[in-house]
């Protein structure tokens, strides 16, 4: 008997130094390996990049009619409450014109079989309202390009992602020779 209690008490023991103990700010947390084992894959993913094709036939504008609905005006002369009527009949709007804008984006690549529209610019007019609806039409200019040429990314695929974003960053671009100093350096500087 002396000897299954002594097997208990030392396989308590045993047990409890197991378990790895730490003190945060006051507190006593436990933590056991098993919640620590890393089971997320580690994956590596090459980015895939594309070519865009213009497609010289199609048409470089499209445009499409939609209607507006503002929200009912309340019947007061308060001006708070004006105005929060005001901010929200902006919003309507504007997220219905948006929604009008990615409408006719859509509708223009699938009548010209494209894949993406390059550089669309919009214009939107108001044709006539009726109490609370607003006709407006939407006209987009842009052009039908097709995907093509897909394959992984490459070393110098990425020097262009690169100067691309510092050109759209604003930064000035001074074309250099390999010798002089890398992308990375240039990029820094600046």
């Amino acid at each position: 008997m002396k000897k299954i209690l002594l097997l208990a008490v030392c396989l308590l023991a045993c047990a409890l130094s197991l378990r790895a103990q730490t003190t945060v700010t006051g507190a006593t947390v436990t933590k056991y390996e098993a919640t620590s084992v890393d089971t997320q894959p580690k994956l590596f993913v090459t980015p895939l990049v594309a070519d865009l094709a213009i497609i010289p036939t199609a048409s470089t504008s499209f445009s499409i009619k939609g209607k507006l609905t503002l929200p009912e005006a309340p019947d007061t002369k308060n001006i708070e409450v004006l105005e929060r009527y005001a901010a929200e009949a902006r919003r309507t709007v504007a997220a219905s014109i948006e929604e009008l804008k990615a409408q006719a984006l859509f509708q223009f690549a699938d009548k010209s079989s494209a894949d993406v529209i390059v550089a669309p610019s919009f214009s939107v007019e108001t044709d006539n309202s009726s109490g609370r609806d607003v006709f407006v039409t939407v006209k987009v200019k842009g052009f039908p390009a097709r995907y093509t040429n897909f394959r992984n990314l490459r070393p110098d695929d990425s020097t262009l992602v690169r100067m691309n974003n510092i050109i759209s960053s604003g930064k000035q671009v001074r074309v250099l020779e390999s010798s002089e100093a890398s992308l990375e350096t240039v990029a820094k500087k600046q």
